[in-house]
């Protein structure tokens, strides 16, 4: 698979819709918002590479939450914290009645857009979204033929996200406009 993402349009995010997800009183929530609203060049390699790439993610996955109940969507079932595996989000749309299992990718580095996590079985692929340890199929009982996929980039340094969508886990269509965000039923004839 290409980088779908890289042909999505940006889509800006409030500095006002970050701050609603950080929890003054967690230290990880801290940690973010010192990378985020200063340097992150400021921060040693070990902290960049320790606890922050997961912290980042868990903020971008609310922030995407948010983004898309702005836009018609449900959240179904989200990650409690960072450190989980499988699907981050799954959002109904309600007005096109279609169930969306979303994966997050989240950055502070400035122009970058995050890819899918490369391992022995591809990550978003139908056997991926399919796999037992993925509490949030799992627990509803649902397989990758039972939902649409998305895919979500969220950059902190940048204020935008990118979405791609996909009907079969295998093609992924990047989203060209807020609207086609807002209304997903193209996605059927695609």
């Amino acid at each position: 698979m290409d980088h779908p993402l890289r042909d999505a349009v940006p889509l800006r995010i409030s500095r006002a819709t970050v701050e609603i997800c950080l929890d003054p009183a967690a230290p990880g929530d801290q940690l973010f918002r010192a990378a985020w609203t200063g340097s992150l060049g400021a921060h040693s390699p070990a902290r960049r590479g320790g606890a922050l790439p997961g912290i980042t993610g868990h903020v971008a996955e609310s922030v995407v939450e948010l983004m898309l109940v702005d836009r018609g969507f449900v959240a179904v079932a989200h990650h409690p914290g960072p450190g989980r595996h499988g699907v981050d989000l799954l959002m109904l749309h309600l007005e096109a009645e279609m169930l969306f299992a979303v994966e997050v990718k989240g950055t502070l580095v400035p122009g970058r857009v995050p890819c899918l996590t490369r391992g022995e079985m591809r990550q978003m692929s139908g056997a991926w979204v399919d796999k037992p340890d993925n509490p949030a199929m799992t627990t509803w009982g649902l397989g990758s033929q039972d939902v649409y996929g998305a895919l979500v980039a969220v950059n902190f340094a940048d204020m935008t996200l990118r979405v791609a969508f996909t009907a079969d886990f295998t093609e992924f269509n990047a989203v060209r406009s807020d609207a086609w965000l807002r209304t997903p039923a193209w996605l059927v004839a695609a």
